[in-house]
């Protein structure tokens, strides 16, 4: 395994202004950016960032409340296509269908992604020093690996890092290896921590290395893995390293998105705004690469 020791990349931040309206449309409105009630759903995976998030809006805006429903990404977009809800927080974009299915249901929507993240490998504590490559991962989760046993556990079967390992590590084959899920993220760190033949795969935001106490008590559980890309690029297992993600070398990133169907600038677009903007900062200490704002990325020797 080759390493690099000497050079380690530094994330600079400068904040730009984002503003996210849509107009009016002869709609009864009973909020606004800043007051009010409304019912929001998040891909389970980022339920660590935000919560942060909704914590810190809230307690800037005392009278906006805020019911944010954690759930698998697959159940976010279907309720959200379905119901009444405003705004949902998920790792990709609706599909051309899906947004042909709003318009028949008489509503636009608009979107963006807000930041990156990564899928993180993690494994209990008695593997010291855990690395894979994406090729073996690929062959342990379709069943052909001839390597070592091991188990690949998921948080959901209907989770978002279910359909990225489906998309973008299998490239649409069926899972067939040793795998199950569980019902949360939270479970996939209890049993890996338990199992030391257990691979968990969950979004990197739970096993950030970053203030947050709850974090820090599941990184006192596992380890989490470096991974070796498929290109020809690839020079070393690298774990999910903020650089890394905001730069691609780690090889299993994702972006975070909002999609919104707000039809007026009503508390989802406060909430939104916020997140593209003083939120950016809070994804940063999560360890994820904001997208709203301008970086710069410095090396510097590590003597």
């Amino acid at each position: 395994m080759k390493k690099n020791n000497k050079k380690h990349r530094f994330l600079l931040l400068t904040m730009l202004p984002f503003l996210f309206f849509i107009s009016c449309e002869n709609e009864k409105v009973l909020d606004n950016q800043t007051s009010g009630s409304i019912k929001i759903l998040i891909d389970e995976t980022y339920k660590p960032v935000m919560e942060q998030q909704i914590k810190i809006f809230t307690s800037r805006y005392p009278d906006a409340k805020i019911l944010a429903e954690y759930k698998p990404e697959a159940e976010c977009i279907k309720t959200f296509l379905e119901d009444s809800t405003r705004v949902v927080f998920v790792t990709r974009d609706l599909t051309d269908e899906e947004k042909a299915y709003g318009e028949s249901k008489k509503f636009i929507t608009k979107s963006m992604p807000m930041a990156r993240d990564a899928v993180a490998f993690i494994t209990s504590k008695e593997n010291s020093n855990p690395v894979f490559k994406i090729a073996d991962l690929r062959k342990i989760l379709l069943g052909d690996s001839t390597q070592k046993k091991y188990q690949i556990v998921f948080d959901n079967q209907s989770s978002s890092t279910v359909r990225y390992i489906t998309d973008s590590i299998l490239y649409g084959k069926k899972i067939a290896g040793d795998v199950f899920a569980t019902k949360t993220s939270e479970e996939v760190i209890d049993y890996v921590s338990k199992n030391k033949n257990a691979i968990g795969v969950l979004g990197v935001s739970w096993v950030a290395d970053n203030s947050d106490s709850t974090t820090e008590t599941f990184l006192s559980k596992i380890n989490v893995a470096g991974i070796w890309g498929d290109t020809d690029s690839s020079l070393d297992y690298i774990k999910p390293y903020q650089a890394y993600i905001g730069l691609k070398e780690y090889p299993c990133t994702r972006n975070l998105y909002f999609i919104s169907k707000e039809t007026w600038t009503g508390l989802g677009t406060g909430l939104v705004n916020y997140l593209c903007k003083d939120g950016q900062l809070v994804f940063k200490q999560a360890k994820m690469f904001p997208l709203r704002v301008n970086v710069l990325l410095r090396e510097a020797n590590v003597h």
